[in-house]
């Protein structure tokens, strides 16, 4: 069909047009006046089709989106028209285009030839701003003619599309809007309140409001303006109306406030009021955040200030505070009492110059630059003891520390100083007392090892002189000057044991120590053998020293001190006896504590470990034992000096003690001393028995039971007996003794030594007592630390004799009791 075939549209058209364009109704939320619009212009242009499409906001314009179609009498939308190889791509956001006829040849798109499109014609759609907003077409399935009439039409309805779809962008844009508010107003973490600008009244509030406050959002829109304010001063209504005033007044409004909860609790918001409008009302937006945990932290700060401030003001001890440059900042009221000075007179000035002595002034410069270049310095973060100065001049020592930090003007150094006059003179009376209590339990321990010495030069003693009393009473019948020379000379002798061991009795080092290199082994030895006769023939002691074990730096009579006070606490720990083992040895320690002191402990060591199978020690007693007179035996058992000694002493070599016990099974102690690199020389100590006087013989008759565990002993006094007449029978245990009286034997009297294994002489006699009444017991001993005449005589001992034994008196003793007990008449129950 040739161009001219359409008719020419009469100005009546473009009127009937206008009208149509106007007749398009428009219902929001759909696409129907779109529809409408593309039919009516399908009418007035007498073509098949027209189409309005919109551009996809914000994509590039490839693609229209159809809102409302006329296609050969049916309305169609909604659906996407791709611009590549179309007609419409030269007119988007362009221009507008007629192509009269021929237009699928002109352009490969297959909706042309769906549509049986011959004739086109599009006018893009711009925005009131004239930013393309989509296209209007119409299409026909006969050419076009009239393009300019053609053109016109499209403009009058595209006016109308354009205006429509802006809009539709419009409303869409405003309804975003509104939800993207609401869904800020819905989750914001703050508290949000809308109010009326005229009344005051709650219009809205956020879900955080609601569970802030505990009100309803309908309990809200009762609420007045004052109506969450605490109610007293200046957190009123009145005062709540007043920054509401401000806020209508166009003023940005933001203060603290102290509002009460529906529950009646308080607490601290921050409030910010502003004036807004919504929509084409005015409004007043209240945001509101919980600040009660800050207002209570800075509450607490001040508080904590106000603490500080006092404390510092009542503190016993100086604190002085320093700028960097060591001049004076603060000084506290215990500073000016303890330097005389002023705190107004102090403020400013260089506390080198105000209270360190001349000579250490340069000292303290020379610290402070250090300081500043390292940001280190020997008294930083240290305790350490200095010498001051006094207004008058007057030197004194204190304990100083030093701490710093940083201000707003630089570093500021704070000192706290401790006068410790009174301490230093109580440590010097302290070590002179510690020095006196080390006395005490020397001579305490001392006592003890004197014991087990009388026992063992007695019985040599007993012996020795026994056979020169025995040698000069046959030396009476056969004289000879000679001999009697020599038997005086031993009987000298035997005078001379007897006033040393008077003299140990009595002896007591005054003097402090005097360390020296000492090899263990040999005072090992010897110690253990001196310690092993104060013991009870129950405890079996076993020693041990390692071969080339290093030596110490140690005063001997120390050392001895704390073998002998550990020993006897654990031969205390073990009453029905046991196993004592003292070993010494070198040993590497890591990650250990010294039980008396606390120090971590670690390094080589040379240890003297001393081990009992004791009862073991509670854990409320390991805390406490090293306690100068603590003790858990009974009043007047202990000094309760014996371990605190050990404390003290070992500390005193840099050493440490370790402890395991467990209870029932027993203890360790572990003394750790440092060793030396050199050799130590040997150290050894001679020993010299006691003499008694010889006894002149009288001859007795009767059959006498001799009960002694020392062989030699045991062997004199059965030669003294029979020289004085006696039939003695020599057993060397107790149970010997009652194994040959059950057998019957008998025997007018019984002699026994008190210290032997299983039995002891008083126990003996005890049962001897219980089982042959009539028969006499003489109990005789070297060492009775703890028996009494009292003790034997209740065990049924007729007489009690002490070594060395003096032979006048055992005789004068055999006589009566053999002279009022006639031989043979002692018998068995």
């Amino acid at each position: 069909m040739s161009a001219s075939s359409q008719p020419e549209l009469p100005p009546q058209r473009i009127v009937d047009a206008l009208r149509l364009a106007a007749e398009a109704r428009s219902t929001s939320g759909d696409n129907d006046v779109f529809c409408q619009l593309a039919r009516h212009l399908a009418q007035a242009l007498g073509v098949a089709h027209a189409f309005i499409g919109e551009l996809y906001a914000g994509r590039e314009p490839e693609v229209v989106h159809v809102i409302g179609g006329y296609f050969a009498g049916r309305c169609e939308a909604n659906f996407d028209y791709p611009l590549r190889d179309t007609p419409c791509r030269n007119v988007v956001g362009q221009c507008y285009r007629f192509y009269p006829d021929n237009i699928q040849a002109r352009f490969l798109d297959p909706h042309l030839r769906e549509l049986g499109a011959e004739g086109y014609a599009a006018i893009p759609l711009f925005s009131s701003t004239g930013g393309p907003i989509g296209i209007m077409a119409a299409l026909d399935t006969k050419p076009l003619t009239q393009p300019e009439l053609t053109e016109s039409l499209l403009k009058i309805f595209a006016v109308r599309a354009a205006l429509e779809l802006e809009q539709r962008h419009m409303l869409a844009a405003k309804q975003r809007s509104e939800a993207n508010y609401r869904t800020l107003f819905e989750a914001t973490d703050d508290a949000v309140f809308i109010y009326d600008l005229t009344t005051g009244v709650i219009l809205d509030v956020n879900p955080r409001a609601c569970e802030t406050y505990g009100y309803s959002r309908e309990e809200f829109h009762h609420l007045s303006i004052g109506a969450l304010s605490a109610g007293y001063r200046p957190y009123t209504a009145a005062e709540a109306r007043q920054h509401f005033e401000r806020a209508r007044a166009g003023q940005p409004t933001r203060f603290e406030w102290r509002t009460r909860h529906k529950d009646g609790s308080l607490r601290w918001d921050e409030v910010k009021l502003k004036r807004f409008s919504l929509g084409d009302t005015a409004h007043i937006i209240a945001f509101t955040r919980d600040i009660t945990a800050r207002k209570e932290h800075e509450e607490a700060l001040h508080k904590s200030e106000d603490r500080l401030r006092a404390t510092v003001e009542a503190a016993l001890d100086c604190i002085v505070g320093m700028d960097g440059n060591g001049d004076i900042i603060d000084f506290n009221p215990a500073a000016e009492r303890c330097f005389g000075i002023r705190k107004q007179d102090a403020v400013g000035r260089s506390l080198a110059d105000l209270v360190i002595p001349p000579r250490y002034r340069q000292a303290h410069q020379q610290g402070l630059e250090r300081f500043h270049l390292t940001h280190s310095g020997p008294y930083i973060g240290k305790r350490v003891e200095v010498t001051a100065m006094r207004a008058d001049g007057s030197e004194f020592p204190v304990e100083l520390a030093i701490d710093h930090a940083r201000g707003k003007d630089g570093t500021i150094f704070i000192g706290y100083l401790r006068d410790i006059t009174e301490r230093k003179q109580a440590e010097r009376e302290r070590a002179q007392l510690e020095a006196q209590l080390r006395q005490a339990q020397k001579m305490e321990a001392i006592g003890h090892l004197t014991g087990g010495i009388a026992h063992d030069f007695n019985n040599i003693l007993t012996t020795a002189l026994g056979y020169t009393v025995m040698a000069q009473e046959r030396l009476a019948q056969v004289p000879d000057a000679k001999l009697e020379k020599y038997l005086d000379r031993v009987q000298q002798a035997g005078q001379k044991a007897r006033h040393l061991i008077q003299q140990m009795l009595t002896f007591s080092r005054g003097q402090h120590g005097t360390p020296q290199p000492l090899q263990l082994a040999t005072i090992l030895a010897e110690s253990v053998d001196l310690i092993t006769a104060t013991f009870p023939s129950t405890i079996e002691l076993t020693t041990r020293c390692e071969a080339a074990c290093a030596p110490l730096m140690i005063d001997p009579v120390h050392f001895e001190q704390i073998l002998l006070n550990l020993c006897i606490n654990a031969r205390d720990a073990m009453p029905q006896g046991g196993t004592l083992d003292v070993s010494v040895s070198h040993h590497r320690l890591s990650g250990g504590h010294c039980r008396s002191c606390h120090q971590p402990v670690e390094g080589n060591w040379v240890e003297l470990c001393v081990s009992d199978q004791g009862t073991g020690i509670a854990d409320s007693v390991l805390e406490r034992m090293f306690e100068p007179f603590f003790s858990t035996k009974q009043t007047g058992k202990s000094s309760g000096m014996g371990l605190s000694t050990v404390h003290g002493l070992v500390h005193d070599y840099a050493g440490h003690i370790l402890v395991d016990t467990t209870a029932g099974q027993g203890t360790t102690f572990r003394v750790l001393f440092k060793p030396l690199p050199v050799a130590a020389t040997d150290r050894s100590a001679g020993l010299t028995p006691t003499a008694v006087p010889p006894a002149q013989p009288q001859r007795l008759s009767g059959r006498v039971l001799l009960v002694d565990d020392e062989a030699m002993v045991a062997e004199f006094m059965g030669d003294l007996l029979s020289g004085w007449g006696l039939e003695p029978t020599v057993v060397l245990s107790s149970t010997e003794a009652l194994t040959l009286l059950d057998s019957d034997a008998v025997f007018d009297l019984v002699i026994t030594d008190q210290t032997m294994p299983r039995m002891t002489g008083l126990q003996l006699a005890h049962t001897l007592c219980q089982r042959w009444p009539a028969l006499p017991v003489i109990l005789y001993t070297g060492f009775s630390d703890d028996l009494t005449d009292a003790q034997a005589l209740a065990a049924g001992v007729r007489a009690f004799l002490r070594k060395p034994v003096d032979t006048g008196a055992l005789h004068q003793q055999l006589s009566e009791l053999l002279t009022t007990a006639p031989p043979g008449t002692a018998t068995k129950d």
